[in-house]
């Protein structure tokens, strides 16, 4: 029995060592470098003086531009798409006797809580664009008595603009 059984098992060996027939795992490796850099985007605020408004002066025009490129002539290298914003501290009591009108290049542009829509500026030629903000101040529009003494800013927020 027990011979019987070793001719088996060498039988069986020897048939699957001419069969072919291998387990095993491979293994690759494979290595990349690569040398890139990263673009550099270009969004230039060019303003002017501040301005100061009063109830004699009650209207006042702040100008502004935004290009894609900086005083050396060098061009954004990403299409950029960028929002404005106008900050203020007056008080929610007050603020109905100031309002706000932002013109781009001549045309008036909406704006949905003191932010306009998403503008875009491409990388392919350079771009300009100037905005007008006109302010206006009404002191009798207000039910409650008070000067306004805060200031107001324009915030220009800017983002590479994702391929899709």
């Amino acid at each position: 029995m027990k011979r019987l059984s070793y001719i088996v098992i060498l039988s069986i060996v020897i048939i699957l060592l001419f069969t072919g027939y291998s387990i095993g795992k491979t293994m690759n490796k494979t290595t990349i470098t690569t040398q890139a850099r990263i673009a550099k985007p270009i969004l230039e605020v060019i303003s002017s003086p501040n301005i100061e408004i009063t109830d004699i002066s009650n209207e006042g025009e702040y100008n502004f531009s935004i290009r894609n490129y900086d005083e050396k002539n060098n061009i954004t290298e990403v299409d950029l798409k960028y929002i404005i914003t106008i900050k203020d501290t007056i008080d929610k009591n007050l603020k109905d006797t100031v309002k706000f009108e932002l013109y781009k290049n001549g045309k008036r542009v909406e704006l949905n809580n003191q932010s306009s829509k998403i503008m875009e500026m491409k990388n392919s030629k350079k771009q300009e664009d100037k905005y007008k903000l006109k302010v206006k101040y009404d002191k009798n529009e207000s039910t409650v008595m008070g000067d306004i003494l805060d200031n107001v800013q324009i915030q220009v927020h800017s983002e590479q603009k994702r391929d899709s």
